[in-house]
């Protein structure tokens, strides 16, 4: 038997062997995604700023105010304001409406404004005699007023006498900024108790308080309180 036709096709086989590998490639790897940069930060914006306040002048008086003690205060008045409350604890007003001083004589009920004012005159009554003291629960602690019984009389442009009857509290303020606050009838004082009232509280009312706003009030009837309004 010839072994010549075998030793022909063991390179045949050989080459198809090489040729299957051949047609197979390798498999190829999933490539590592490219990293992603992380975004630059951003800056906070920048607040807007409050627009700046508008200065309100709407007064245009030269006036004169006489204090109890003989000081006085003279100069141009910018600014006219007039208290929301009767103690100016509650915030001031520049409306048109509220800067007028109420006042009854002359068989009439008058609202004046500053600029028909010529003098205003404060007269306190006596010291302790015409001061009322009071107190108000609806604070809590509760709040002590003590308030002089003062009367305010106006003499307008025209001559005319009139009692005024306004008890807010007015805030003149000048061309240098300096200001000056008065009231032309009542003058009160007031301060809020340290201690809430309890149910057990034997003595609730805080006479020391009362004595302590009355002494303030004899001070400031000798010193600080405006006895006197000219406009010039």
């Amino acid at each position: 038997m010839s072994i010549r036709p075998l030793a022909l096709l063991a390179p045949l086989l050989g080459l198809t062997l090489l040729a299957a590998c051949a047609g197979k490639k390798a498999p190829i790897a999933d490539a590592a995604p490219a990293p992603v940069a992380a975004p630059a930060p951003v800056a906070p914006a920048e607040p807007t700023p409050p627009p700046a306040p508008v200065e309100v002048k709407n007064a245009d008086l030269n006036v004169v105010v006489t204090m109890a003690d003989g000081s006085t205060k003279a100069g141009h008045v910018k600014r006219i304001e007039r208290s929301t409350d009767f103690f100016g604890d509650e915030g001031w007003s520049t409306a048109e409406k509220d800067l007028v001083i109420s006042a009854e004589g002359n068989g009439a009920y008058q609202k004046l404004p500053w600029t028909q004012v010529k003098l205003v005159t404060v007269k306190a009554g006596a010291i302790p005699g015409e001061v009322d003291c009071v107190y108000d629960s609806n604070f809590q602690p509760w709040m002590y007023d003590c308030t002089v019984n003062t009367v305010g009389t106006l003499m307008s442009a025209d001559g005319k006498k009139w009692t005024v009857d306004n008890r807010n509290k007015w805030r003149f303020t000048f061309d240098d900024d300096s200001s000056v606050e008065f009231w032309l009838k009542k003058h009160p004082a007031r301060e809020q108790d340290a201690a809430v009232v309890e149910l057990e509280t034997t003595n609730p009312e805080n006479l020391e308080l009362y004595q302590k706003l009355q002494a303030r009030l004899r001070n400031e009837v000798k010193t600080t309180l405006v006895v006197k309004v000219e406009v010039k």
